[in-house]
């Protein structure tokens, strides 16, 4: 392919991602009132209900201490709680009624936003974007971390394990390190 339509093509996939991005932030913080990590912390916490505080950190890119003080303020807004965790050390988090409510109404608005880009599209056209979508985030995926990040705001009954090309990377991944050395 000509190099010239290569570097339009990055520059209009930047640009796409850009204006997803900034609208999906400003949507979300309008819906939650808040802004940073909050809206991804209660989707997060919508998918791995009992998650540890060290568990939410690496998704949002948090250090443990400004995850501790996130679930402070999740907990203070009445959006959260802390119970015990199963070993009885650690603390387990899970979203109050409240908080589930607003991470349902995040992922709706997300699927709406996305929805609304993909509207232009005929039929065909979706189904070729899922495909190169699909390869795209399988190989941008790194590892189990990473996956996790990028999927942070996902809707998984949308795509479930099974079929998540982040998660299918992960698992290949995990299985090509465990050969070892050929």
């Amino acid at each position: 392919m000509d190099a010239s339509l290569d570097g339009r093509t990055g520059n209009l996939l930047g640009a796409l991602v850009t204006a997803l991005g900034d609208a999906q932030r400003v949507a979300s913080e309008s819906t939650s009132g808040q802004s940073g990590a909050t809206p991804a912390a209660l989707t997060y916490l919508l998918q791995e209900p009992g998650a540890g505080v060290d568990q939410i950190s690496g998704p949002l890119g948090l250090t443990q201490s400004a995850a501790t003080r996130l679930v402070d303020r999740l907990e203070r807004d009445g959006k959260a709680r802390r119970e015990p965790g199963a070993n009885g050390r650690k603390v387990a988090i899970f979203l109050t009624s409240e908080g589930t409510r607003e991470a349902k109404r995040l992922l709706e608005l997300r699927g709406g936003l996305m929805e609304d880009a993909m509207s232009v599209l005929r039929p065909r056209e979706r189904t070729v974007l899922t495909g190169l979508l699909e390869r795209m985030l399988a190989h941008l995926t790194t590892d189990a971390d990473h996956g996790q990040r990028i999927c942070r705001m996902c809707a998984l009954d949308e795509c479930p394990k099974q079929t998540c090309p982040v998660d299918t990377a992960v698992d290949g991944a995990v299985v090509i390190r465990t050969k070892g050395p050929s």
